[in-house]
């Protein structure tokens, strides 16, 4: 069994920025050490590996680092969605997975995908954390600390050792920028990823809090890492939404083979 490893840069049109993922299309499951390993090989923050479904369009997902197979990878599911649409045109996926489904639709200029909404539990912050000095502090899956400004997120200087030991997935820092937007940063290092580039999932967690706190339902987006990547959110009918694009790197990788 033998399929093309492709990689996309997500969250941007422009080559020079975005975060970058690997993605293949299997005609059924290898085995997990095999994804793990092309993964590895792969050497992207995630590599997305999707197979058919039952019905046309649907596809099973799975997610993997470079270390081991992670949950709900907005940005791993992008890549997907844009290979499917390289390669079968432009429409509607859904993808499923242990972790939860995710739905994307794939035209010409742009990608759209549904979150889930999760939901926040108001928590004391860490003591090691207490230092930053959080405006608030919650948990879904991951931590978030509400810093008072963008300066204090972007100044944000994380103690990698301090947040492995965290028992939740990853510590998210954010804060609201007027009028209409927030700014975050990303930091999963027990999975490897030490600071992510940008961040899907991130947004089933601060989409619905800056929503409230903010009373609007469209809310632009910025990830403060070192690499520049925009996007936007929107709540409709309830349902969360994350608009964004994403583009073919200029090359394949060698075939992944089980």
């Amino acid at each position: 069994m033998e399929a093309p490893l492709y990689l996309f840069k997500v969250f941007t049109d422009d080559l020079s920025k975005g975060n970058p993922a690997a993605c293949a299309l299997f005609s059924e499951w290898p085995q997990t050490d095999v994804l793990q390993r092309i993964a590895y090989e792969a050497k992207q923050v995630v590599t997305a590996f999707v197979v058919p479904a039952a019905q046309p369009q649907q596809y099973q997902i799975r997610w993997f680092s470079c270390q081991q197979e992670i949950n709900l990878c907005g940005h791993g599911t992008l890549a997907a969605a844009a290979l499917l649409r390289q390669l079968k045109g432009p429409g509607h996926y859904q993808f499923f997975s242990d972790c939860g489904d995710l739905e994307v639709t794939a035209i010409a200029e742009a990608l759209v995908m549904r979150l889930p909404q999760w939901r926040s539990v108001s928590v004391n912050t860490p003591y090691a954390l207490t230092t930053y000095q959080p405006v608030e502090c919650f948990q879904t899956r991951d931590l978030v600390l509400v810093l008072p400004d963008e300066h204090a997120v972007r100044q944000f200087q994380p103690d990698m050792q301090q947040i492995r030991q965290l028992p939740q997935h990853a510590l998210i820092v954010t804060a609201f920028r007027a009028p209409d937007s927030y700014v975050l940063r990303y930091f999963a290092p027990a999975i490897g990823i030490d600071e992510d580039i940008a961040t899907g999932s991130a947004q089933c967690s601060l989409a619905p809090y800056w929503a409230a706190k903010t009373a609007l339902a469209e809310l632009k987006v910025q990830q403060l890492s070192a690499i520049p990547a925009d996007f936007a959110v929107f709540i409709k009918s309830q349902q969360l939404y994350l608009k964004t694009q994403a583009v073919p790197c200029p090359y394949l990788t060698e075939s992944t083979m089980t």
